[in-house]
């Protein structure tokens, strides 16, 4: 009332809706941070591709760089699958902060590693280490973001939140262009740093409120009989992992994983052949070069990811992931079957392409915690999203023999595995446009998960 007096009730919800705005807030700077960090980490082995395999294999072959890059990458992409189901499973069960800390460490500890490799095996081993734990990152973060963030401003806010992963890459980029010419290892020393930002996470990000409240209640039920149970408290303390292949669950989860593998299969077994390429292309080190162009695809991903929000309100959920695939296909084709010499032809390529095939992954972490309830959502999420690198693994493997087959020819293997992306156009046919409910954050999926009855009130799938 004017000019009087707050009441203690009044005064109590000001300050717990200050605690709300303020945590979300500190979840969505320490995402950023972590997968920022993500992607510095991951993309500084394919910046030094041929540098580093070349000084490890002692040989100046492009093919036979080629199919050693490839089973490094494959390795990688396996982590990554690895960590993202695993770390997927025990978010779900010992909470998203916690884990959010083992992840980062485990990254940035053996992306530090990797400088001390000797040979291509060692290098090998630290990378499917770095792989788990920026798959775990990436996937708990995109969780933490749909249950801390609601209606529209949740949009908006998992664009800036996978705006940090191209900016990652940007970074590295800049340390390649400073600290190249020193050599390839000085890089992933530098990738220790991610270490540092589990302190502030430590401090700083708490449980998201739907999560305490399942564990909480989960806990209660755990000290009643199990005679006493009612089939769905039964339900709701069944192990997670079965759950997302159910009935209910199972048609969602093969169209993710489709969309998903098409998404990493892009970036990671098409992509990652760009900095090898255009060391072909120039016959130089071309570490100015390839931080040039890594620079241009990564402000490209960096621009279409803080759009996303936008496009997804503008066009729909369906017509936004067939348009980015569609965008992809098209550049990737474009810039590897015309580009025949390093230019600013080649860096407009490389803008969009990083554009359309990062596009699709903010998508992703827009569309994926929508459809699966809050008791297995990080377990979904890493599975579907994360199981694609299997796919990306297999791609690599793929690309890298074909490198060999095309006679060292980086940019006509890239273009044949650039083909998959006709999956994913495919599979967006078949997304489904959510509620009006839950566009406008009405839905129980944003809002508490249960209530204090004697049953529980389970968040409804969509």
């Amino acid at each position: 009332m004017l000019g009087g007096t707050i009441s203690a009730d009044s005064q109590s919800r000001l300050s717990a809706t200050a605690q709300i705005e303020s945590s979300r807030w500190h979840v969505l700077l320490a995402t950023w941070l972590g997968e920022m960090f993500d992607g510095m980490d991951a993309s500084i082995f394919v910046l030094v591709i041929f540098p580093a395999l070349s000084e490890l294999l002692a040989t100046k072959s492009h093919s036979v760089v080629g199919v050693y890059a490839s089973v490094i990458l494959a390795t990688f992409m396996l982590g990554w699958a690895v960590g993202g189901i695993g770390f997927g499973i025990l978010a779900d069960y010992i909470g998203r902060a916690r884990t959010l800390v083992y992840t980062i460490l485990l990254y940035a500890i053996f992306t530090g590693l990797c400088a001390l490799s000797h040979n291509w095996q060692e290098m090998a081993i630290y990378r499917f280490l770095v792989g788990c734990g920026i798959g775990g990152e990436i996937s708990i973060g995109g969780v933490l973001i749909a249950e801390c963030w609601r209606g529209k401003s949740r949009l908006y806010a998992t664009g800036v939140m996978t705006s940090s992963f191209g900016t990652g890459y940007l970074v590295a980029s800049l340390l390649n262009l400073f600290l190249g010419g020193l050599g390839w290892r000085w890089l992933f020393v530098a990738g220790i740093v991610p270490a540092l930002l589990t302190a502030y996470i430590r401090a700083k990000l708490k449980e998201p409120a739907q999560f305490e409240l399942m564990r909480e209640y989960k806990q209660r039920l755990r000290a009643k009989p199990k005679s006493e149970w009612s089939a769905q408290e039964a339900e709701l303390l069944k192990f997670t992992f079965p759950q997302i292949f159910n009935g209910k669950n199972i048609s969602k989860t093969i169209l993710v994983t489709a969309l998903a593998s098409t998404a990493i299969v892009g970036y990671w077994a098409v992509l990652s052949w760009i900095p090898p390429w255009i060391n072909q292309l120039t016959g130089t080190a071309a570490v100015q070069e390839r931080s040039i162009v890594a620079i241009a695809l990564n402000i490209g991903a960096i621009i279409s990811c803080l759009l996303t929000g936008a496009l997804v309100t503008r066009f729909g959920r369906r017509a936004s992931f067939c348009g980015s695939f569609f965008g992809a296909l098209v550049c990737c084709l474009g810039m590897f079957l015309t580009t025949k010499a390093f230019s600013t032809t080649l860096l407009v390529w490389a803008f969009c392409v990083g554009f359309f095939a990062t596009l699709v992954f903010a998508l992703l972490f827009i569309y994926v915690p929508e459809i699966y309830e809050t008791k297995l959502r990080a377990t979904a999420f890493g599975f579907c999203v994360q199981f694609g690198r299997v796919a990306a693994a297999v791609g690599a493997i793929t690309g890298g023999q074909l490198i060999g087959i095309f006679g060292g020819s980086y940019a006509t293997a890239a273009s044949v595995v650039s083909l998959f992306y006709l999956v994913g156009i495919f599979a967006s046919l078949f997304v489904k446009t959510p509620t009006e409910d839950l566009l406008h954050g009405n839905s129980d999926l944003f809002a508490q998960p249960l209530v204090e009855t004697s049953t529980p009130q389970m968040i409804a799938p969509h």
